[in-house]
């Protein structure tokens, strides 16, 4: 039988005076398509004789499981605090510690972040602090003073909470974009995933996304349930009869590959107020199989691998053993390279005229005048390739190139400052940038919607498992959907930070040395290949092995498909 205090001992380390809770440490991202966070917390009902600082850790432990509207949790506190504590009014990440100093227990931290009703999470930066005014209730120390809401330490919701990707349509495109809920891992289920999309996008989304589920349509009787096989069946009212083809397509694919957030699903089935709604493509079973919905994702393809570059202007690529491959030439400038996601389109950027030669990786390329000078960033997303630049004037001008030469003009005015990098995410909505304001460069997001309107700028302030703001920001680019690479500096130094869209994570892959002038990244579901490339030409590489190594030949510059 396991002793009651044990995985309370585990977690947390009692310091004389002080009793810091687990705040970091090493996370390893995996795939939520294929494993489970991994560590679970355990929390477990007082004991008898616990000391007022091995009850308030408990019940901060405790706080992790909501199973019985947190039953266990609830055990904790005294009979009047238990009765009022209300869990659902917030929950806030923090981190920090307990003390004790006669009998009188505080914790003392910041707050990391806030998940709202639905399970999105928006960063804080506040100082946080409370006192569990421990009172004796039938001779055992109770809580007497339940915080507000529900408190979860950065440790204990990393390893507690549960990501779901859900996700919804592109507004004027047939293709599903990614956005980002936290929920209890208990309560990952998919009723779960079907509340979090009869929601709707957030707020930022909404911008570039819409809901393929219609308005008033609700969860039936018969819910939402996974089988054995990873076939998950859904019970809707309220699903209009009449809707087209390609709206049903649109609902399915949404559908599935939000609830593909989910460990072994593999399909759906939709009900209609408990009648069978077909869904194009779906088998004679009636599932909609995740294999014949690829296509939606844009990461579905991604393919190409290699670490591409530029050398004395020669365009080439990353052996395994670190040194460079020359892929041909023709002689013309060469001071950038970009490769598509599947590697089957590359562009080839000389970057003071401006003149972009783009065509299959294999074949001939083509001549076009991008319209923009002093070109400082080149990618592909969603099949154009993406320039930064200035126009005649010395303004900066963010243009799209088609393999055809077709250009257009995002219009950057609505920013309210200069773009020192930017980074576009596979779907071609989603906008990483670092900008320069008023001396000072931020990290933030913008969205893109389909009339190629930028939505306001929003930008994310975060912090590294040290408690240190993060600063001095150099350069980004995305590693997954909802991840990005970016080099920046905390109180320890320079580093390279993966940095979640919504800043639940901040995960320091590095320390790097020197100051690198550019970063990569292979986007992929996990997100484990990234390459830093100082002035000097070194380049660094991380890969999925969690370390860094050295390449043996230098490069003017570096890119990842993608």
């Amino acid at each position: 039988m396991r002793h009651p205090g044990l995985l309370v001992g585990l977690l947390v380390v009692l310091l004389s005076g002080c009793t810091p809770l687990p705040t970091s440490g090493p996370v390893v991202e995996v795939s939520v398509n294929t494993q489970g966070r991994g560590v679970q917390i355990a929390p477990e009902p007082p004991a008898e004789g616990m000391t007022p600082v091995r009850v308030v850790e408990g019940f901060l432990q405790a706080m992790s499981d909501p199973t019985g509207n947190y039953a266990v949790a609830r055990q904790y506190l005294a009979a009047p605090a238990a009765t009022t504590w209300d869990p659902g009014a917030r929950t806030v990440i923090y981190d920090g510690g307990l003390t004790e100093t006669d009998g009188v227990v505080t914790l003392q931290g910041r707050e990391r972040g806030l998940l709202d009703h639905d399970g999105r999470f928006r960063v804080l930066s506040g100082e946080l602090g409370h006192d569990f005014e421990l009172v004796e209730e039938d001779g055992e120390w109770r809580i007497g003073a339940a915080p507000e809401g529900v408190l979860l330490s950065g440790y204990i919701f990393n390893r507690s909470y549960a990501m779901v990707r859900s996700y919804f349509m592109l507004r004027g495109g047939q293709a599903v974009i990614a956005d980002v809920v936290h929920t209890p891992a208990v309560d990952l289920t998919p009723e779960r995933v079907l509340r979090a999309q009869l929601a709707g996008p957030s707020p930022e989304l909404a911008h570039a996304a819409r809901n393929a589920i219609p308005h008033g349509v609700a969860l039936g009787p018969g819910g939402a349930a996974v089988d054995s096989e990873g076939i998950v069946s859904v019970d809707l009212i309220g699903l209009p009869d009449n809707l087209p083809d390609e709206a049903r397509r649109a609902l399915g694919a949404q559908l599935l590959w939000s609830l593909a957030s989910i460990p072994r699903v593999t399909g759906l089935r939709v009900n209609a107020d408990g009648v069978p709604w077909a869904i194009p493509g779906q088998n004679a079973d009636r599932v909609l199989e995740l294999t014949s919905q690829q296509g939606y994702r844009s990461l579905s393809r991604a393919t190409a691998v290699d670490l591409y570059g530029v050398r004395d202007s020669r365009l080439g690529r990353l052996s395994p053993e670190g040194n460079f491959i020359p892929m041909g030439g023709d002689g013309e400038p060469l001071d950038m390279a970009a490769i598509s996601l599947d590697g089957a389109t590359i562009a080839q950027v000389a970057a003071e005229p401006g003149q972009v030669r783009i065509g299959p990786a294999a074949g001939a390329l083509t001549s076009f005048d991008s319209t923009v000078r002093q070109v400082r960033s080149a990618q592909f997303a969603a099949g154009l390739l993406w320039l930064l630049g200035t126009d005649e004037t010395g303004d900066q001008r963010l243009v799209t190139l088609s393999p055809q030469g077709e250009v257009g003009v995002i219009d950057t005015s609505t920013l309210p400052g200069g773009i020192v990098d930017i980074a576009v995410d596979p779907t071609g909505t989603r906008i990483g940038v670092l900008l320069e304001v008023e001396g000072q460069v931020q990290f933030g997001l913008v969205m893109m919607d389909d009339a190629r309107q930028l939505s306001p700028w929003r930008a994310l302030t975060v912090a590294a498992d040290s408690g240190e703001v993060l600063s001095g920001f150099t350069a980004l680019d995305w590693t997954s959907e909802i991840d990005l690479a970016v080099i920046a500096r905390d109180g320890a130094g320079g580093s390279v930070f993966l940095v979640r869209i919504d800043g639940s994570r901040v995960q320091d892959i590095g320390p790097v040395i020197g100051e690198p002038v550019q970063v990569t990244a292979l986007p992929r579901p996990s997100g484990d290949s990234v390459a830093i490339r100082h002035p000097d030409g070194q380049v660094v590489v991380y890969s999925a092995h969690r370390t860094w190594q050295t390449a043996t030949a230098h490069f003017d510059w570096i890119s990842y498909p993608g």
